[in-house]
């Protein structure tokens, strides 16, 4: 009687699974962005001009003591720029998201996933024109997009496209996965 018991039960399962599809597998449901985006340096520049990028909502912000941004730009003297988490720009009292940076080899058309690893949190970078850095955002706070998720991380690439050092501007291209844990960069809804 056990026995027919456990086999009805395993029955049941496996046609509950296959009807509903594969319940632990995650699906993405937003197609990956390119923008392009320009905003100034952190310093030479009022501080009421952008110098950081808010990367889900794809906007580029004004640096406050809200760190309600991911990255921060600045021009160093040799003319570069410099890519900075939020961590190293502001101390907010409520504490800011964790954000990782990651220099990936390549062009920004060739970089097409994000790495798993090997993001540094506690570093800026000095990028010259072309060179690309993968951005590593989390998510998961309360009512934030990822709250609930597996990988709270969203994913952006971001190479700097050139300066304008007269103005202290930055002209820059981003590709963004809005999706929770997805880390691809091909256009359309990711797989991966």
């Amino acid at each position: 009687m056990k026995a027919r018991l456990a086999l009805l039960a395993t029955i049941s399962v496996a046609v509950g699974l296959n009807a509903c599809g594969n319940p632990t597998s995650i699906q993405a449901t937003f197609p990956t962005t390119v923008d392009s985006l320009s905003l100034f340096a952190l310093s030479g520049t009022p501080p009421t001009y952008p110098s950081a990028i808010a990367v889900l909502s794809r906007q580029i912000v004004r640096v406050d003591g809200f760190a309600a941004f991911d990255v921060a730009f600045d021009i160093n003297a040799a003319g570069n720029a410099v890519i900075s988490p939020v961590k190293l720009v502001v101390v907010s009292p409520g504490g800011s998201r964790p954000v990782g940076l990651l220099r990936v080899p390549g062009t920004f058309e060739t970089a097409l996933e994000a790495p798993k690893t090997g993001y540094e949190a506690d570093s800026s970078f000095v990028l010259a024109a072309g060179e690309v850095v993968i951005v590593q955002s989390a998510h998961n706070t309360a009512g934030d997009l990822c709250q609930f998720t597996i990988n709270p991380n969203i994913y952006a690439k971001i190479t700097v496209d050139s300066l304008n050092l007269a103005s202290r501007t930055i002209f820059l291209r981003m590709g963004l996965d809005p999706n929770c844990g997805f880390r691809s960069f091909v256009a359309g809804i990711p797989t991966s």
